[in-house]
C-alpha cells in the first residue's frame, strides 16, 4: 500500500489481457471474452504504508479498453495524465508485486478505480490561511 503520484501518463504495452467477467456480445450474438489493452503508468512513492518501505517507484500495470467507444457495465478503470489538471495529484494504491517487477491492483484489473487505487483529495487548508478576510 503506497501514497504515489504519476510521473508521466499512462503508456500502451504489446499486451492485452482478458478481464474475468467482462465480455463482448457481436452483432452474431457471440459472446466473446473481452480483450483489453495492457497499460504502464509510472509512479514515485511519497510513502509506503505497507510493504517495502524502500520503494522510491514502480511502473504500475493496469488495463484500458482498446477502442474508443463507451462500455454499457464494462470495467472501472484508471488512467493518469499529470498534465492535465483533472488528473493530477496524488493516489493511494492498492498493489501486489508480479512476478516481472510491475505492481498490479490487489483484487486484479476489472475494477481497480473502485478502492483499489483512489485519488487522495488536494489539502489547499494553507492556500485558504493565506487569503485575507473581509
Amino acid at each position: 500500500m503506497a501514497i504515489a503520484t504519476a510521473s508521466g501518463r499512462t503508456t500502451d504495452t504489446a499486451e492485452e489481457i482478458l478481464l474475468p467477467g467482462i465480455s463482448t456480445l457481436d452483432a452474431q450474438g457471440q459472446v466473446t471474452q473481452a480483450k483489453y489493452r495492457a497499460v504502464e503508468t509510472q509512479f514515485v512513492v511519497s510513502a509506503v504504508l505497507k510493504g517495502d518501505r524502500s520503494l522510491q517507484k514502480f511502473a504500475l500495470h493496469h488495463a484500458r479498453w482498446p477502442q474508443a467507444q463507451p462500455v454499457a457495465n464494462g470495467p472501472v478503470l484508471v488512467f493518469f495524465d499529470p498534465q492535465d489538471p483533472r488528473r493530477c495529484g496524488s493516489d493511494l494504491l492498492f498493489l501486489v508485486r508480479e512476478p516481472d517487477g510491475r505492481y498490479a491492483p490487489t483484487d486484479g484489473q476489472t475494477d481497480p478505480a473502485l478502492g483499489v487505487i483512489t485519488r487522495l483529495p488536494i489539502d489547499d487548508t494553507a492556500a485558504r490561511l493565506r487569503q485575507p478576510t473581509h
